[in-house]
């Protein structure tokens, strides 16, 4: 429902004449805590939580945003600052791409079942957990897509991709 995509934009004070952006996040290259920025004014943190909410009701059907839901999620407690850019930044990328249509074409009966997994070793330098993502495709159709963070923490980068692929 790109009512959702159109709430975003409006309460960030976007408009489809505003700039946006090719990507829905960047890698956090923060070191700390800290380097976050103060936490957000409750009426503010209020708004982050409400926009969030949205973005995960959008990332269900769009897998081009399920890394950024994500990553604004975790934060959804105490959002700081550094978040509230996050989201800034979700929202210049809807710009201009409220909707996102996906077309399942005709194909033959029997098609291969493809599954791609990947992980980021330790990801999130706050918690040295690793980030599992992956797709599963039917033929040419992409069933499922997702990105999640791991329960544990891998030590070493073969764990986290057996995490991932076991996922």
């Amino acid at each position: 429902d790109q009512r959702h995509a159109e709430i975003i934009m409006r309460e960030l004070g976007l408009t489809k004449g505003s700039n946006g952006c090719v990507t829905p996040a960047e890698r956090d290259t923060r070191i700390c805590p800290e380097d976050a920025g103060e936490l957000l004014d409750r009426g503010t943190a209020k708004m982050y939580r409400g926009m969030t909410a949205r973005g995960i009701y959008l990332s269900q059907d769009r897998s081009d945003i399920g890394y950024a839901v994500k990553e604004l999620s975790r934060r959804m407690q105490e959002p700081r600052e550094m978040d509230w850019d996050k989201l800034k930044r979700l929202g210049r990328y809807l710009v201009g791409r409220e909707r996102m249509r996906v077309d399942f074409e005709y194909q033959e009966k029997g098609g291969r079942i493809d599954v791609w997994t990947d992980s980021d070793y330790a990801g999130c330098r706050e918690t040295r957990k690793s980030t599992s993502g992956g797709v599963i495709r039917i033929g040419s159709h992409t069933i499922k897509a997702w990105s999640r963070m791991q329960a544990v923490v891998a030590l070493s980068s073969g764990e986290a991709e057996y995490y991932a692929l076991v996922k």
